[in-house]
């Protein structure tokens, strides 16, 4: 298992720093999108030629009914998330809305989704469930976590404080979506993208976190953290009760 995660991470950082060539050498907006996004799905395409019949992509959907209802609730979290943050900044005195979009509102939107479900297909779609064939969904997310986090090489340019910083947000926010898709009862394509795009955009319009300021980067850590202990007591709350009324007395007669 970890030989093939290895293989997989490591064809994802080289897909990476050739879409970071051609988006360089062909100068779409890193605003607008970044070609690096699709990494991870072209990892998954190398996984399948490489290990055919052992390879499993995971993006089967739930009824859609289930799938409306997690990505309400899924982005839900991420909007309460980031109005804490809001909340942490006007309360310390810090600016936190971005002066101008880059790009009208509408085609930001289109093109998180369409990023964040490049991501996702590598990251909750293949890794996660791989991951979980031998581990629990928390040690699952947390791995997942850490290896997402740190696949966002740029943010070592900002030193390691903010690195570390980033990794925990991203550790949390890959707990948050572990809980959720679990509850969902299938990995779902649509909730994590739902997720993805969520936070990315809520980034663009609420933070300057790109710009190597430490603060919010500080503030998104530890808000995410809080969320990522809330939800994973809530869904161990929920197991032992699924467990206890299966484990309770059956009347006979």
């Amino acid at each position: 298992m970890f030989l093939r995660v290895l293989v997989f991470y490591l064809v994802t950082m080289v897909f990476s720093g050739i879409l970071n060539a051609l988006q360089t050498a062909t100068g779409p907006s890193p605003e607008l999108i970044q070609l690096v996004q699709f990494a991870p799905a072209l990892g998954v395409g190398v996984m399948l030629l490489l290990f055919r019949r052992t390879t499993r992509v995971d993006a089967r959907f739930t009824p859609a009914a289930v799938a409306a209802g997690r990505s309400a609730l899924v982005v839900g979290i991420v909007i309460a998330a980031m109005l804490v943050s809001v909340l942490v900044h006007v309360v310390a005195g810090r600016g936190w809305r971005a002066e101008s979009l880059p790009f009208p509102f509408g085609v930001l939107v289109l093109t998180m989704i369409v990023g964040a479900a490049g991501e996702e297909l590598g990251w909750r779609a293949y890794l996660q469930p791989y991951l979980q064939t031998r581990f629990s969904v928390l040690r699952s997310s947390l791995v997942v976590g850490v290896l997402w986090g740190l696949w966002h090489i740029g943010g070592f340019a900002h030193g390691l404080v903010y690195m570390g910083l980033f990794v925990v947000m991203a550790t949390a926010l890959s707990v948050v979506l572990g809980a959720v898709l679990r509850e969902a009862r299938r990995t779902n394509l649509v909730v994590a993208t739902a997720a993805h795009a969520a936070v990315n955009l809520s980034l663009i319009l609420l933070f300057g976190e790109e710009d190597g300021d430490v603060f919010p980067m500080a503030v998104l850590a530890a808000v995410w953290t809080v969320a990522a202990v809330v939800v994973s007591s809530v869904q161990v709350r929920r197991a032992v009760e699924v467990e206890d009324r299966a484990a309770g007395p059956v009347r006979v007669g």
